[in-house]
């Protein structure tokens, strides 16, 4: 009987040393789990078409240790005391990676309040983030005339006048009628065009916004997508062609094109009696060696190749052969 009574005892003791134990090590991130989550510092608001689009940032670090926000809205409201002020009511909850949501709830001309609650794992809820308050416009017209011309190293996108109050953005893309939320430019566009780029060995497509440069850019629709496509390129004529003739190779030089798209250069040569020209060689340089012996007079001509188009041949140079000494 004390053999059973002393080892209950001990049992007693070493469960009572783990649970003190336990409680000591956990005590502290159980505490932490009842604290106020981080809340919003910033929310930023498009409105673009028929959407006013919320959106925030949250640390990473931090989002593990909640279940989400709470996306309340109020607009103004008179008061009996004739103070206007807004009434919040929540109108979603989102998830905890969620930093986006899209209003289409709205008219034009009309006050709207937006703030932002978290809430954490165990349903504490945070500070009021700041109140975003915003009023969205009529939007502008679609701009139209879309066209474009190619430089040496840029495409020049153009388009028509809209309005001296809108401005623009423009939207690139590599896939047909697919576009990113963020315009190629850093600000809105005060003029009617806009160079980039060129692109050398796929097509691109854009399209053109319209919009009035409030606090929320209000954004009007697309206007039609204009492909740019360097299959479509011509290059220049190629200048100054020159050569250099010996018994048994003619060299042959030029001026590189200023186009950074061309892909290099087609040799033609007619021989003696021949009656057109035939293509005898092509280089990404701009020189050519014909390695085929001087023996008549040949006249040469090159032209420079883009993506899938050939340029204007340049000026033709005649070779005659060297004189016997």
């Amino acid at each position: 009987m004390k053999f059973r009574q002393r080892l209950l005892l001990l049992l007693l003791l070493i469960c009572s040393a783990l649970f003190i134990g336990s409680c000591g090590r956990k005590g502290d991130p159980t505490l932490k789990t009842f604290e106020k989550p981080m809340p919003v510092k910033e929310i930023r608001a498009v409105h673009r078409e028929d959407e006013l689009i919320i959106s925030w940032s949250y640390p990473a670090s931090e989002r593990a240790k909640i279940k989400g926000f709470y996306i309340e809205k109020a607009d103004i409201k008179n008061q009996e005391s004739g103070v206007r002020s807004p009434e919040f009511k929540n109108i979603t909850f989102l998830k905890n990676d969620v930093s986006q949501f899209v209003d289409k709830n709205f008219k034009t001309k009309q006050e709207y309040f937006y703030r932002i609650r978290v809430y954490s794992l165990r349903d504490i809820i945070s500070d009021e983030s700041p109140i975003l308050k915003i009023k969205p416009l009529p939007l502008p017209d679609r701009p139209t005339g879309l066209k474009y011309s190619v430089t040496k190293d840029s495409v020049v996108i153009k388009w028509d006048w809209v309005c001296d109050e809108f401005k623009y953005n423009i939207y690139k893309s590599y896939e047909k009628g697919r576009y990113p939320a963020s315009p190629l430019n850093n600000i809105p566009i005060t003029a009617t065009s806009f160079s980039d780029k060129v692109e050398k060995d796929k097509p691109a497509y854009y399209t053109v916004r319209a919009l009035l440069d409030t606090n929320i850019k209000d954004e009007g629709y697309p206007s039609e997508e204009l492909e740019v496509n360097p299959e479509t390129f011509i290059p220049s004529q190629p200048h100054n062609l020159k050569y250099v003739p010996s018994e048994k190779k003619v060299y042959l030089m030029w001026d590189e094109n200023p186009e950074v798209w061309v892909k290099g250069y087609r040799i033609y040569r007619k021989k003696g009696m021949e009656a057109e020209f035939k293509l005898i060689g092509e280089s990404t340089l701009p020189a050519f060696t014909d390695n085929e012996p001087l023996s008549s007079k040949r006249s040469y001509y090159i032209t420079a190749v883009g993506s899938g188009k050939e340029g204007i041949p340049s000026e033709t140079v005649e070779v005659h052969p060297l004189p016997e000494r």
